[in-house]
């Protein structure tokens, strides 16, 4: 396979994390043996928080501005403008479920099955004939093992206690509050439960996220609208049976000094017992699955049995100078061909290794290689 001869990248200098007030975890278990396959590799990339690479030349394609972290730090400007994003084709959004046009509604099917049985609006989110109760404004749970059922919560739910379950709720986060939807981000709230759930953003504004934390299990939801739908800090999480779509990407996004936003489905800054199955990821504009160890170390991590789609390289991974990520096995996944970057799946540096096998092309059958950078 020839190797392209130079690769442009955009480097985004990150703030702390601090500001994203919310999270979410998962339990797992790590695995994997198999020799990698082949690799392609674009080059000398140096560690990049959100990004890797931006623009592969030659293309045709014109070179796009350098993406910008997705920690925010500072207010939105009433002039930003989401970059619209495609949905799957034969599998479109439910109608009204779009901020800014009808209005959520609950439980709509999608007019074709999603492909290859990947999780739709028939198996994720709020089940069709659940009837909610709306709650109005932010919900902050303190106790212990609480179950929290039923809502459309138009604020944001924080979670500051242990073993807390939220299932069969939908969230919306308001516009000005541009943190999570769901956050766990805290000494407090370990052992979260996320079930069932949808979460978007009321209108069209970045710096809203999905679900930031860590020490939680996120299981049969649906996040969309929103920059990040997961954004995980810590360690003992598991992501499993979920649907991630439609992240908004802005050209000129003021949470990034007025660079592109850095929108990935599911990012990983620090920890380690962190798996990620089942999932059907698209419409990300920075990457599928983002690992990075903005703040702390990254370590066994699984990802099996997703469709994964989106992104300059749909899973990207990166060592922010702390040293080889240790652990990381990646199997049995499904990959869409919809990367900016042709044919680039995988992508990571050479000195963390990554045992993977049983990933191919959804459209061939074709085995997937990994990409070096």
């Amino acid at each position: 396979m020839a190797v392209p001869s130079r690769v442009l990248l955009g480097i985004s200098t990150v703030a702390t994390v601090v500001a994203l007030g919310s999270t979410y975890v998962l339990t797992s278990g790590p695995a994997e043996e198999p020799t990698p396959r082949a690799e392609r590799n674009y080059g000398d990339l140096p560690p990049d928080d959100f990004g890797g690479p931006v623009t592969l030349t030659p293309s045709p394609a014109p070179s796009v501005s350098p993406s910008a972290s997705s920690t925010r730090s500072a207010k939105p400007s009433d002039g930003a403008e989401p970059k619209k994003r495609p949905t799957d084709s034969g599998k479109p959004n439910r109608s009204g479920d779009r901020p800014g046009e009808q209005g959520p509604r609950e439980g709509e099917p999608l007019s074709s099955p999603p492909a290859g049985g990947a999780p739709g609006s028939g198996d994720t989110g709020v089940p069709p004939k659940k009837k909610l109760r709306v709650h109005r404004g932010d919900l902050v749970v303190r106790t212990p093992g609480k179950v929290v059922d039923g809502l459309e919560v138009h604020g944001r739910i924080n979670v500051e206690a242990p073993n807390v379950t939220i299932r069969n709720t939908r969230v919306i986060v308001p516009t000005g509050s541009e943190t999570a939807g769901i956050s766990n981000n805290n000494d407090n709230g370990t052992g979260m439960l996320i079930s069932n759930v949808e979460v978007l953003a009321e209108n069209a504004a970045p710096g809203v996220n999905g679900v930031v934390g860590h020490d939680f299990t996120l299981q049969s939801s649906e996040i969309h609208h929103v920059t990040d739908q997961v954004h995980i800090t810590g360690s003992n999480v598991t992501v499993r049976d979920n649907w991630f779509h439609d992240n908004y990407h802005f050209e000129s996004d003021p949470y990034q000094g007025g660079g592109a936003s850095h929108d990935d489905s599911i990012q990983i800054i620090g920890g380690s017992n962190i798996t990620i199955a089942g999932n059907r990821f698209t419409g990300a504009y920075n990457a599928g699955v983002m690992i990075t160890q903005s703040i702390r170390d990254v370590d066994g991590v699984t990802i099996r049995d997703n469709l994964l789609g989106g992104g300059g390289c749909t899973v990207n991974i990166a060592e922010k100078g702390r040293g080889p990520i240790d652990g990381l096995a990646i199997r049995d996944n499904r990959f869409l061909s919809d990367q900016r970057i042709d044919g680039c799946a995988i992508i990571h540096p050479s000195s963390t290794k990554v045992s993977h096998s049983g990933n191919v092309w959804d459209n061939s059958g074709r085995p997937v290689a990994l990409s070096r950078g």
